[in-house]
């Protein structure tokens, strides 16, 4: 049973549990055009329950005995929080981390207009195929030195040159007006030695991370420069937030 379908019984388990079809339908299109090699359109809504569905699924069937409300509010809880691991399930079955959506993709090269971008780390290369496929300039770089973790690497969406991430700056760095790095590893230094590096080109730095959250070290956050931009804020707009992870765009100095 794959994790939809577990998410399909959560909802068998719960009286008039077809409310949440909607989401479970949308969820699973994002499975399916990812397993087709292609981005999803639009960025994500709230995945897990907010407060005011909790309750008002729970007003809806107040009439419930008491034994029968204690058992569907704990499968109320169950489903809830199996919609919470559907980061981790995209992480984990795809290796799609920053949420790469065609829309916020679209938004990315509207307000860096005919500009080239070296991506850096791009694991499966989500981020360089929504680039590539709008004609834009891209190069796609990793190693690939972590994909024997996850699938990471192994569903590459794009064409991936197998370069570290200070070796590619060294070669397309001064080629390009912009380089951007997506979801780097929060244990690993990695992100400092590219933003010294960085800061000794002419060359834009995007990053989409969690500031002092789930991504790039505490020694990066606390060198980093963030610089407030317009484009940037707007860009933004088309950023999901689905989770209790605010990852975002950054333009780092």
């Amino acid at each position: 049973m794959n994790y939809i379908d577990g998410l399909r019984m959560d909802t068998n388990n719960l009286p008039n549990g077809m409310v949440f079809n909607a989401r479970i339908k949308f969820m699973e299109r994002v499975c399916e055009v990812l397993s087709n090699n292609e981005l999803p359109k639009y960025h994500f809504p709230q995945i897990q329950l907010s407060e005011k569905e909790i309750t008002a699924f729970m007003e809806q069937n107040i009439q419930l005995n008491e034994i029968e409300f204690q058992t569907m509010s704990a499968h109320l809880e169950k489903f809830d929080r199996n919609l919470g691991d559907f980061r981790s399930y995209l992480q984990t079955r795809f290796g799609y981390w920053a949420t790469i959506t065609q829309d916020f993709v679209a938004s990315l090269v509207e307000e860096f207009p005919k500009q080239s971008f070296l991506e850096l780390m791009a694991g499966n290369g989500y981020l360089s195929k929504g680039l590539r496929d709008l004609g834009v300039d891209t190069y796609c770089t990793d190693d690939l030195s972590w994909a024997k973790y996850n699938q990471t690497g192994n569903l590459k969406m794009t064409s991936i040159e197998s370069l570290d991430a200070l070796s590619a700056l060294e070669k397309y760095g001064s080629h390009v007006d912009n380089v951007i790095l997506a979801w780097s590893p929060d244990r690993e230094d990695i992100d400092l030695k590219i933003l010294k590096k960085i800061r000794q080109m002419n060359v834009n730095f995007l990053i989409i991370g969690e500031k002092y959250g789930a991504t790039n070290s505490k020694e990066f956050w606390d060198a980093a420069e963030l610089i407030d931009d317009p484009r940037i804020e707007k860009i933004n707009q088309s950023y999901s937030h689905y989770d209790l992870v605010h990852d975002q765009l950054y333009l780092v100095k």
